[in-house]
């Protein structure tokens, strides 16, 4: 791995120093993926020597989400968005969540369903039949279908063990072997890296690297505070939406 990269604005970033969770050592981190000589793939795609498959799961912020999407969409770099379906930090028919999923699509990035077992059922009574997760998972690809043409891999938010490492005759897992032990795997959950600093000169062969857009911010901060500020977004979209919709008619 190189010691060093350049930002847009010429500054230098040096990987080799600890992760910090900021769009600049993102945007940095994509640079030297590149340098190393990987291409960036799709999961609909085979994939081959040198690719890597890079993927957000979000689960707090669309909007950060959409910031990322913008950075990748300059460098000429196309991801994988998968998005809740059931979620109470956002709703994906809501209008300003339809325009920022809109958009991220616009600037060349694939949609898909990040399927949420919790919703349905307890970790230990996720069913080992494949057809109540998949008559599920079709639901929510039809809902997101009232928005745009979401792809048919499926990610699984917080996956319990039962759909880890595990293959569906419905619908591609990014969590099916291919994906996740076949070949290196690097994800931020929780902000804690498969590796500290993630060192693309190690991703060997062909890599999936998970990113989470609402652990990422203009600076860095620690998890606990990303998660606050995902609740006080919701919080302030649902007040506005109460203000306009509800606080804002004359009534009488």
């Amino acid at each position: 791995m190189t010691t060093s990269d350049h930002r847009a604005d010429g500054a230098s970033a040096s990987l080799t120093d600890a992760v910090t969770f900021s769009f600049d050592w993102y945007e940095s981190f994509l640079r030297e993926i590149r340098s190393e000589g990987y291409t960036f793939g799709r999961y609909g795609d085979s994939v081959a020597p040198g690719t890597v498959l890079l993927r957000h799961d979000v689960d707090l912020s669309p909007r950060r989400a959409r910031r990322m999407a913008e950075i990748e969409a300059d460098l000429g770099i196309e991801s994988t968005y998968f998005v809740l379906v059931a979620s109470p930090m956002y709703n994906v028919l809501e209008a300003n969540t339809r325009e920022t999923l809109t958009e991220i699509a616009d600037l060349g990035h694939d949609i898909g369903v990040h399927f949420s077992t919790h919703q349905y059922w307890s970790p230990d009574a996720v069913p080992t039949a494949e057809a109540p997760i998949a008559e599920r998972v079709r639901d929510e690809r039809a809902t997101l279908s009232t928005v745009l043409d979401p792809i048919e891999t499926v990610s699984f938010h917080i996956p319990p063990e039962r759909v880890l490492r595990r293959e569906f005759d419905a619908f591609p897992s990014t969590y099916e072997p291919r994906f996740f032990t076949d070949i290196e795997y690097h994800g931020d959950s929780d902000q804690r890296w498969r590796g500290d600093p993630p060192d693309p000169a190690g991703f060997g062969s062909k890599a999936q690297v998970l990113v989470h857009p609402g652990l990422w911010g203009e600076t860095d901060d620690p998890f606990e505070h990303r998660v606050h500020e995902g609740v006080a977004e919701t919080r302030r979209r649902t007040a506005t939406y109460a203000r306009e919709r509800y606080l804002a008619q004359e009534f009488g």
